[in-house]
């Protein structure tokens, strides 16, 4: 009778809501009979706080079990032995609790009418097939960086960090005079405070290069801070960043402008290969273009970087490039996301932001910064044309301890980035990440008496490393009241409150606010089965190609009682999709497909989701797992009820645009019976080519 305890101490705390939550799971234990009459005090207490709740919003609003856990374990909550063990024995019941199976009958994957000569255009190999990608912006018609910009602005800014090392600078900057290229290009020496007197050496060059030169006191290690200083006084729409002893070869400028102005959508990785520049001049390399490229290589004196192979160092990241077709099938390129000589246009950090100024350590930054380049849509690809030469210094390095910085570093990006670094961890190991590895977004509307009931099923999930992002919609009742109630305390729940504007422009503003990679959908009067994420989670573990994973749902009414089992497609495919909605609730995807996708159509009113999930199947695989893992609560009120005409029309309109950005513009998908709004019986012609 623990939980029956717990329950009345909530209540008699004031935590109305928790202790409604708690009652309602004792009742599915004892009997409902059994606590009727507190569940009625609760909702009396919660109707009769609800006038007073705007003075005083949340004194201290309740935690779920796994929140209080969590903050525990990072000492930031202090539990008692009993506290603690209730809090525990309250999440193993929800662990207990299992998805049904969902009902499955024997389906052809491809609809029988579908059009014998019409073929869907493949999909990418892996989500970084930047190939793929240049096909797809071609049927979607978006026009190329170089058809959008003029020509001063298609140029490259070179940001070039340094902390003393004169003599490597002066022969990377001799390199940069050498550069066979048509375009133009700026460097920006960005120095660290050195102690060195640059003033000279950056005279000499102004001469020869176009260049500036811009500098920060000697605060410790802020290689972060200073390429943003850097990049912010960057001219051109494409920049570089180029370590001060990585001498770049002659086609280097060439190679990065040219490919950026082909994509602008893809982040390029230049490799590296090392020698020693000890014994030549800046006048060796000013008379002589190609000589840098023909000094021999050497062993490297950074001890954790570069492989040893035949007496020499190599990049250890070229037999990776080899075998992944220079990024094209690596799923997590970021990884390889180098920054002493990368490129990409300068627009992307409006998108995923700037260095992260946080990392004071060596390592780490540049992974970070990857990732979010890649959470937000950018591509990778490894170019050769864009080979830099790491100048070797004559002892061993001294400025920077970069074996002790990595472990501190490592740490920052296991926080900061949850894909690929992060796996689930149990209750008693996990605490509440900067980014966490799962978000679930809720786009509400005048939901104030479901709202509680849905986060409560986010929150309490078998993954826990996970937060739960509301956009109120611009509700005309409580709803943002009880928001700040009930979640106003809680780490893992996080709120904003816009102007009305429409489920697209609710469900973008709530994804935006996620800062987990794979993210969950959930609508305001639903509710979750515990192991809904577990069970989606499983699958992107399996195939990090996937773009999508969704299970299946069931009807029942507010009140919680089951009217039927919701229409299940028990196998996916493209061809299917594009007759009916099959991509049933509860649906997980990813944030960097959701971000190339372009987002939820603020325009239409009606049908948002399907269009939505249409976009999602053009660019990665979807996986269906046959569990009923969604409660739907259908009330009279749901918008694909109440307004069948409009959705009927969407229904065929996000179809035909689907066809279309496949390049099947000539496929026409029609409906049968224009009249009745609830057929949605179909048709396809095809147009003469």
């Amino acid at each position: 009778m623990d939980l029956l305890c717990d329950a009345i101490a909530q209540y008699e705390k004031g935590y109305y809501e928790r202790a409604k939550q708690l009652f309602i799971k004792a009742g599915e234990i004892y009997g409902k009979k059994l606590i009727r009459a507190n569940v009625a005090l609760c909702d009396k207490a919660l109707k009769r706080d609800s006038g007073r709740v705007k003075e005083n919003p949340h004194p201290k609003s309740p935690l779920d079990a796994a929140t209080l856990l969590m903050l525990s374990n990072q000492g930031e909550v202090l539990l008692t032995d009993k506290e603690k063990d209730i809090a525990q024995k309250e999440f193993a019941q929800l662990r207990s609790r299992k998805s049904a199976d969902a009902e499955i009958k024997p389906v052809n994957p491809i609809p029988s009418d579908w059009p014998k000569n019409i073929t869907l255009p493949s999909l990418p190999d892996g989500t970084n097939d930047f190939v793929w990608f240049e096909k797809y912006k071609s049927r979607t018609k978006e026009s190329s960086y170089s058809e959008t910009r003029t020509n001063s602005e298609c140029g490259l800014s070179i940001v070039i960090p340094t902390f003393n090392r004169l003599h490597l600078l002066d022969i990377t900057l001799a390199c940069l005079v050498q550069q066979k290229t048509s375009h133009q290009y700026e460097v920006i020496i960005a120095d660290d405070g050195s102690e060195e007197d640059l003033t000279p050496l950056v005279r000499y060059y102004e001469a020869l290069l176009d260049l500036r030169f811009v500098r920060q006191p000697d605060s410790g290690y802020q290689l972060c801070k200073v390429r943003n200083l850097g990049l912010r006084v960057a001219r051109y729409d494409f920049v570089a960043i180029l370590d001060c002893d990585m001498a770049p070869g002659p086609n280097w400028v060439e190679t990065y402008v040219a490919s950026l102005l082909s994509n602008s959508d893809i982040a390029l990785i230049g490799p590296r290969k090392y020698v020693d520049t000890s014994r030549i001049t800046r006048n060796d390399i000013l008379n002589s273009t190609d000589l840098i490229s023909s000094l021999p290589e050497t062993i490297t004196k950074n001890d954790v970087a570069g492989k040893i192979d035949s007496n020499i160092s190599i990049d250890w990241r070229i037999e990776h490039f080899r075998n992944t077709d220079m990024l094209r099938t690596c799923d997590s390129p970021f990884r390889f996301f180098s920054g002493g000589n990368v490129a990409f246009a300068k627009t992307w950090l409006d998108r995923a932001g700037w260095f992260d100024e946080e990392f004071t350590y060596w390592g780490g930054e540049d992974n970070e910064f990857g990732y979010r380049l890649y959470r937000y849509g950018c591509f990778f690809k490894a170019v050769e044309g864009a080979l830099a030469y790491h100048q070797e210094p004559p002892g061993k390095e001294n400025e920077t301890d970069r074996a002790a910085g990595k472990k501190i570093t490592t740490k920052i990006v296991t926080e900061k980035v949850p894909y690929f670094y992060r796996k689930p961890r149990s209750i008693n190991e996990s605490v509440i990440h900067d980014a966490p590895l799962v978000s679930i977004y809720i786009p509400a509307y005048n939901c104030e008496d479901t709202i509680v009931r849905c986060i409560n099923s986010a929150l309490n999930q078998t993954i826990v490393d996970l937060e739960v992002c509301v956009c109120d919609d611009g509700s005309s009742d409580n709803t943002r009241i009880v928001l700040e109630r009930s979640f106003g305390d809680n780490p893992r729940v996080r709120f904003i409150t816009q102007e009305n504007k429409g489920i697209g422009a609710a469900s973008n503003a709530a994804v935006r606010l996620c800062r987990g990679y794979y993210i969950g959908q959930l609508d305001s009067d639903d509710y979750l089965e515990p192991d809904a994420v577990e069970l989606c989670l499983n699958e992107f573990f399996k195939n990090s190609k996937l773009a999508c994973v969704y299970t299946t749902n069931r009807n029942v009414k507010p009140s919680g009682e089951i009217i039927t089992n919701g229409y299940n497609w028990p196998v996916f495919s493209r061809e299917k999709m594009l007759t009916a909605m099959i991509a049933h609730h509860f649906r997980m995807f990813t944030y960097r497909a959701w971000s190339i996708s372009g987002g939820f159509d603020e325009d239409i009113e009606n049908a948002v989701d399907y269009d939505m999930f249409l976009k999602l199947s053009e660019i990665g695989p979807f996986k269906h797992v046959n569990k009923i893992s969604y409660n739907r609560v259908l009330h009279g009120e749901n918008t694909s009820i109440k307004k069948l005409g409009l959705q009927k029309r969407n229904h065929f309109k996000a179809v035909q645009q689907s066809l279309v950005r496949q390049g099947l513009g000539r496929v026409k998908y029609l409906p049968l019976n224009e009249k009745d709004d609830a057929c949605r019986r179909y048709q396809f012609t095809v147009e003469e080519a």
